[in-house]
């Protein structure tokens, strides 16, 4: 008799086992549906312009050394001398003393078959002084030559130039000068424009020139800054209720707004907390440089949340399992394990249509239907099994709690740890309770003997 109580607790270890294969596909079909979301982010930013990333401006002065050499060359046994040019072009690069930028975005929804990537439109304007040294430094010839200065720019990198909409120039010490295309910076990943400026005195002391410009710009799903400045302050604004803010630095607790009508944010950043003055002239890829920014995120990740919810799927067959298994030791009755696989396909069958309804529907809705079709499902059926309907009513209950349960865990993630916790020992304590007046020598005695008189008492 107690052979066949481990056989049955082995078939219900081994279905709780085999139910963990078509779970597992379901979240693989969650990780395939959320790369086809990102496959459709890619093609809508392959379409129109990607994430934005805004370097600038910098305004930057080209040079060149020239010198004279002396070159000795033999020519039918006679000394030649030669008297040889040499040109060799260099840069210098000043940054903002001081750059302000603001802007605030606005957001639309692009869709691409049942996938929706969030769009936005930001008005950017900027503002700021540059100081120069007299002379631009006086740079030192490191061949003796002369220094031979050629015509200023102000440089500004983007990462999708596609994403400019209007771009009307940049004033520049009173003057507006348009802007052209390519940064001129010395950045190999991102393009850019750029304003060509009057060239300054030959001799000229220190000064500091205020500038300004304002630029319309597309993106997707992201806005990020470097801060070109020796100090830089950004504030955004926009009407979307869930943003999340990312890079090397966050915005000010102070000024960092979130609710219905929106966020409002600011960053201010010195040039001693960044690398971009010190690597400026050596850093060939925008990606190198510290920065920051928003992102538009979806409050609820359908994929994520669904995903999660799978990984939950090992821990609701034991308990349901467990649960029926008490019903058949407490009221004797005798429950296939084929009936046992059933419940636990129905089981498995939550999650794929979670998945399915919640690309369709919000997710609380969808989370709704799936759980009460299948709570409905297994009720019904238990009631056939069990013999009863008020037995399977009182099962339909506990999945229903059960299922309540698990939505608040997918809701609080940060709390999920607790209230997994206080579930666990919930359904110890009355599975204890339960069973405690339970003589379990004499149930593994005359366990399968009980079971079945019992089914057949019913």
């Amino acid at each position: 008799m107690r052979n066949k109580l481990w056989q049955k607790l082995a078939a219900m270890a081994l279905l709780t086992l085999l139910l963990l294969i078509p779970i597992g596909m379901v979240k693989d079909l969650a990780n395939e549906r959320e790369n086809r979301q990102l496959q459709a982010v890619n093609d809508i930013a392959a379409s129109s312009a990607g994430p934005q990333k805004l370097f600038g401006p910098v305004l930057v002065v080209p040079y060149r050394e020239i010198w004279s050499e002396v070159s000795e060359t033999i020519r039918d046994r006679t000394a030649v001398r030669e008297v040889l040019q040499r040109s060799e072009s260099r840069y210098l690069y000043f940054l903002p003393e001081q750059l302000k930028l603001s802007g605030e975005l606005a957001t639309e929804t692009k869709r691409r078959g049942l996938f929706e990537v969030r769009s936005y439109v930001v008005n950017l304007s900027g503002k700021g002084e540059i100081k120069l040294p007299g002379g631009y430094g006086n740079p030192a010839p490191l061949h003796g030559g002369r220094i031979e200065f050629g015509t200023p720019y102000l440089g500004i990198a983007l990462s999708d130039m596609r994403g400019v909409l209007q771009a009307p120039g940049v004033e520049w010490a009173g003057k507006t000068y348009g802007f052209e295309q390519g940064s001129n910076l010395p950045l190999e990943d991102a393009s850019g424009m750029h304003a060509n400026l009057e060239p300054m005195p030959v001799e000229f002391g220190p000064i500091s020139i205020p500038f300004g410009f304002d630029l319309k710009l597309r993106g997707i799903e992201a806005l990020e800054f470097v801060p070109a400045g020796k100090h830089t302050q950004v504030e955004l604004a926009s009407a979307w209720q869930h943003p999340s803010f990312f890079g090397r630095f966050l915005p000010d607790p102070s000024s960092q707004q979130t609710g219905t009508d929106g966020f409002r944010a600011a960053w201010s950043v010195d040039a001693l907390a960044s690398n971009v003055g010190r690597n400026l002239s050596g850093v060939r890829h925008i990606a190198s440089y510290d920065s920051f920014g928003v992102r538009l995120i979806e409050p609820i990740n359908v994929y994520s949340l669904s995903d999660r919810a799978a990984k939950y799927g090992f821990l609701f067959v034991c308990l349901t399992f467990a649960a029926i298994f008490l019903f058949e030791l407490l009221k004797k009755l005798a429950i296939h394990p084929a009936q046992y696989a059933l419940v636990g396909l129905a089981l498995a069958m939550f999650f794929l249509l979670l998945l399915s309804l919640s690309e369709h529907l919000r997710f609380g809705v969808a989370y709704c239907l799936a759980s009460g079709a299948c709570v409905a499902l297994i009720a019904v059926y238990l009631s056939a099994v069990l013999r009863s309907a008020t037995r399977g009513a009182a099962a339909g209950v506990s999945l229903a709690a059960l299922f309540a349960s698990l939505y608040g865990l997918l809701e609080s993630e940060d709390n999920a740890l607790m209230l997994g916790s206080l579930l666990l020992f919930a359904v110890l304590s009355i599975a204890m309770l339960a069973t405690r007046k339970l003589d379990w020598y004499a149930l593994a005695d005359t366990g399968a003997g009980s079971v079945a008189s019992g089914r057949e008492s019913c």
